[in-house]
């Protein structure tokens, strides 16, 4: 048994993926060495094959589990009732989001049939408070491609708010399109065809499209962008 496996084991039933057990760690940890997503991603996948003993130690810390059972011990099969820990509300209260394994194209669209939450991404209250939104009303998907590349990249994570359907010139939003989900931004012409925007200066590779008044029901908002974050 590897640490990869058991931490791999530890966030799904905890219902973690690398960015949210990241901000967990750095949230209850504060004073110890902080584990970005991109260091848990990489041991979970197999990338780093010999985790280092500081970015395993508050993943252990985290679960409840000692770093050796961690390293050595199938904890599958041990597991005695291991549940994720709730962070001191003295310290600021968090709310989850859930995040899907669907992937909104920003580039020539993505087909999704993913219906069910992957899991959930843990933030603050203050994000919700700043932000002006509720965490029932979020989702989270992740970027494909490079047509928003100015501003939203390839394997981001974006949060969108799924209140919000009506479309607004300037606004990003997640958009059922016919070829499948895109993330773009909108922008009406004076005639009322609406423009999904790419912000990739390469218009070539990356056009722009356009959807006249007639077809407008084909323009299906899924949830106006949020925030983005590294996935």
């Amino acid at each position: 048994m590897d640490a990869k496996t058991n931490i791999k084991y530890l966030m799904d039933k905890s219902g973690l993926n690398p960015t949210s057990l990241a901000t967990a760690l750095e949230k209850m940890f504060p004073d110890e060495v902080r584990v970005p997503q991109a260091t848990i991603f990489r041991i979970v996948e197999g990338i780093t094959r010999d985790p280092r003993t500081s970015s395993l130690a508050p993943i252990a810390k985290f679960f409840q589990v000692s770093l050796s059972d961690l390293r050595s011990k199938d904890l599958r099969t041990q597991d005695s009732g291991i549940v994720t820990p709730v962070p001191d509300e003295g310290k600021g209260s968090m709310a989850a989001i859930n995040y899907y394994a669907a992937k909104g194209s920003c580039g020539g669209g993505a087909h999704n049939e993913e219906a069910e939450p992957k899991g959930q991404l843990i933030k603050e209250s203050g994000f919700f408070k700043k932000y002006g939104v509720k965490p029932e009303n979020l989702a989270a998907i992740y970027a494909d491609g490079s047509s928003m590349a100015d501003f939203i990249v390839d394997g981001d994570m974006v949060i969108i708010d799924k209140t919000k359907t009506e479309p607004q010139s300037g606004k990003i939003f997640a958009i059922q399109h016919p070829d499948g989900l895109r993330i773009k931004q909108l922008r009406r012409e004076i005639d009322g065809t609406w423009v999904l925007e790419s912000r990739n200066p390469d218009k070539r590779a990356y056009p722009d499209e356009r959807i006249t008044p007639e077809n407008v029901g084909l323009l299906k908002i899924i949830g106006r962008f949020v925030y983005r974050q590294g996935g």
